[in-house]
């Protein structure tokens, strides 16, 4: 398409990442209003940057759409370090530590084009995906992700949709996980059977050390299936349970909990 024809949004956009390449080895498009469609444009400049080190999308709002296209813009790089998507999304593969794409609305099919990229990274560590509106499906492809990535350390998941369903997935995937210390799983319309279920993925885990589940409405039943399942892993000693609407049976699951296992119990009640 003549650059003529282009949107000059587009136009503005192309011209100041090549600026910026040229200087820095480093993207940025920050600010501009662009439609999913307009991220075609973009992602042909990013094929075309081979020794790209820094991306940065920043205040664009990519939807499902658009990430399918920073993905596949991005997918044959192999020098990024950094990809910063604030209130749009993203962080990278190849040589990337850590992938921060919160407050953003890539669903699940943006989740699944984003797991496809992360399939074959060996270095990243941590993944930051919270408030994404993902749901069990994206969830899904997230759990599959996990269950073959073997460097991730730190995985926040917080303020999707996670359900009861998406914590079965994530259950099944932390069976085997040896590598995931951190996992954030705050606001995530978790009830009892998706906290049981957690914790039966949980039962055995021998790396998981911190697990964050406020503000998900799991009550006295979801406590306590959840604390049974822990109450011989020695591994997890940090674990969030505040605003999870539990009342006395959950308070004395956590009280026999801590006593038996000495781990740390967060919540906001009073005992």
């Amino acid at each position: 398409m003549p650059k003529k024809n282009k949107p000059k949004r587009v136009v503005l956009t192309e011209e100041m990442m090549m600026i910026e390449y040229e200087e820095s080895s480093k993207v940025s498009v920050m600010g501009f209003t662009l439609a999913d469609e307009d991220m075609i444009l973009v992602s042909n400049v990013l094929k075309k940057l081979g020794d790209l080190a820094t991306v940065r999308l920043a205040s664009i709002s990519i939807g499902d759409e658009g990430m399918k296209y920073v993905v596949e813009g991005l997918r044959n790089i192999t020098t990024l370090v950094e990809i910063i998507l604030a209130n749009t999304g993203l962080e990278s593969e190849s040589t990337l530590t850590e992938l921060r794409l919160t407050m953003n609305t890539i669903g699940d099919e943006g989740a699944q084009y984003l797991c496809d990229l992360l399939q074959n990274t060996t270095t990243l560590t941590t993944l930051q995906i919270g408030n994404n509106d993902i749901g069990e499906e994206g969830i899904r492809h997230f759990a599959d992700a996990l269950k073959n990535n073997k460097t991730i350390t730190t995985l926040d998941l917080n303020t999707n949709r996670i359900k009861d369903e998406g914590a079965r997935y994530l259950g099944d995937a932390l069976r085997d996980n040896t590598t995931l210390n951190e996992l954030n799983l705050g606001s995530s319309e978790i009830e009892a059977e998706g906290a049981r279920l957690l914790g039966d993925g949980l039962r055995n885990n021998k790396s998981l050390t911190s697990l964050k589940l406020a503000g998900n409405s799991i009550k006295d039943e979801g406590v306590q299936h959840l604390l049974n399942a822990l109450e011989n892993n020695i591994i997890l000693n940090d674990l969030d349970l505040a605003r999870t609407e539990f009342e006395d049976g959950g308070k004395k699951a956590i009280d026999d909990y801590v006593k038996k296992t000495g781990h740390t119990v967060f919540t906001d009640r009073d005992f």
